[in-house]
């Protein structure tokens, strides 16, 4: 279903007086493929929702196991240094240990603008989970700071993450408890090649829960309400039922508060 109107939101997402509840912060999620040419028009919109911050603090831990930290953080240097004017920082967050160095959450806490990168969302769950690091992030939204996240970073910011099974049945999929900043939600990346065997293992394990499927390069924005920005679709199955509702770049949609 094609969708451009406000999406309702459920008596959930409303206050004792009836209104929204707030968020100060501004949350993006991005479906994938993070710091190319494609994901342009969602940090261009990131970076105004968020007041043209000169810097942006980039978490590399989700490729820290089974990727290249150096190689992801020269990607950052050009994409959002060269490309979009940004002073780039790494935040030395690599693994559990790390979430409670002081200097790990100092960083965290005074930082305008946080990216988690792509890459393993079990580690990065594993990393985050009840650490003093992520409770920086989530004091730095709470302040009206921005935190951006990409594929496995947008799938650990809500309620449930869903992972491959381990053999002997590595398809399957299983769901864990995740960070929480989307209450009710469970959030498939990379929608166009992840496709029906996420969708249906979201819904069992996930049962009742919103789905947000996000194509590569196309996100949602929240900044006092929620934007699609970039190329692709922005799918939503509301407790995860049939007919998806379809948006694409610029449309708005009314639907549930981030909690920080």
């Amino acid at each position: 279903m094609r969708c451009s109107a406000p999406f309702v939101a459920t008596r959930a997402e409303f206050g004792a007086n009836g209104a929204l509840m707030a968020y100060r912060g501004v949350l993006g999620l991005l479906g994938g493929e993070e710091m190319r040419p494609p994901c342009v028009p969602f940090d261009r919109a990131l970076l105004r929702a968020a007041g043209d911050p000169p810097v942006v603090n980039v978490v590399p831990t989700a490729v820290a196991r089974n990727g290249s930290v150096s190689a992801a953080m020269r990607l950052a240097r050009n994409y959002f240094g060269n490309g979009l004017g940004l002073s780039v920082r790494q935040v030395p967050l690599l693994g559990r240990a790390d979430a409670s160095r002081p200097e790990v959450v100092e960083q965290l806490a005074a930082s305008p603008l946080t990216y988690l990168l792509g890459g393993d969302p079990g580690h990065l769950l594993d990393s985050l989970l009840d650490t003093p690091a992520w409770d920086a992030i989530r004091g730095a939204l709470r302040g009206g700071a921005a935190l951006a996240a990409s594929s496995a970073g947008a799938m650990v910011a809500c309620e449930t993450l869903l992972l491959r099974s381990p053999n002997p049945s590595p398809k399957a999929r299983h769901g864990r408890p995740a960070l929480h900043l989307m209450p009710g939600v469970v959030l498939i990346p990379h929608l166009h090649r992840f496709g029906a065997g996420w969708l249906e293992a979201s819904r069992r394990e996930a049962r009742g829960r919103d789905i947000v499927g996000l194509q590569e390069s196309t996100g949602l924005i929240y900044a006092g309400g929620w934007r699609v920005h970039g190329p692709g679709e922005v799918k939503l199955w509301r407790r995860g039922e049939e007919p998806a509702l379809v948006f694409h770049h610029g449309d708005r949609l009314r639907w549930r508060s981030p909690k920080a």
